[in-house]
């Protein structure tokens, strides 16, 4: 068999997502014909055991462009990037873990409210990714008696909750508590 036999499998292979097989075949290509495509092609084997739906349209997008002057280069960086965005996110994710508002409400369940946000403080970082959501947060923090984190949080956001309803509630809500701890 020639190289573009090898590679004419390899692409096969790489369409069913056997991906092992696939730089197997990509290697053997290499052996015959040694060149910076199948050296990329390989190299993409490897991103996709761990990216194969980006690492399909990253072949697509190579093959597309195959004849290109300097794709092979051009190439080579962006997955290159594409390496180092995932080795920085798993290693940040390790460094600093983090909790989604969903995590967060089943560990309310389990543990009550009072603990899931210390658990939060001390171990973890809390991710909120919607206005909804962050909302209930403040709400639930103020119903547990932490009046000064509620009050810190509205301060550094309040201009991006102008008019919402439930925002106000929870700033009524806040000046509520305070007005009865200053009568105490």
């Amino acid at each position: 068999m020639n190289s573009k036999d090898y590679k004419q499998i390899a692409l096969k292979c790489f369409y069913q997502k056997d991906f092992k097989t696939a730089k197997l075949y990509f290697s053997l290509a290499y052996e015959k014909r040694k060149t910076t495509s199948l050296l990329n092609l390989i190299e993409l084997c490897d991103f996709a055991l761990s990216s194969p739906d980006e690492a399909m349209l990253l072949l697509e997008f190579y093959l597309k462009h195959e004849k290109t002057k300097n794709i092979n280069k051009e190439f080579q960086k962006l997955l290159n990037l594409r390496i180092h965005k995932d080795f920085f996110q798993s290693h940040y994710q390790r460094e600093y873990r983090s909790l989604d508002y969903k995590d967060f409400l089943e560990s309310e369940i389990k543990l009550g409210f009072k603990q899931s946000f210390e658990n939060i403080i001390f171990a973890n970082k809390l991710v909120i990714d919607t206005k909804e959501d962050f909302l209930d947060f403040l709400e639930k923090l103020l119903d547990n008696g932490y009046e000064e984190t509620t009050l810190n949080y509205i301060e550094n956001i309040h201009q991006f909750f102008t008019g919402n309803q439930k925002f106000m509630k929870i700033q009524e809500k806040l000046k509520g508590y305070k007005d009865e701890n200053k009568s105490l």
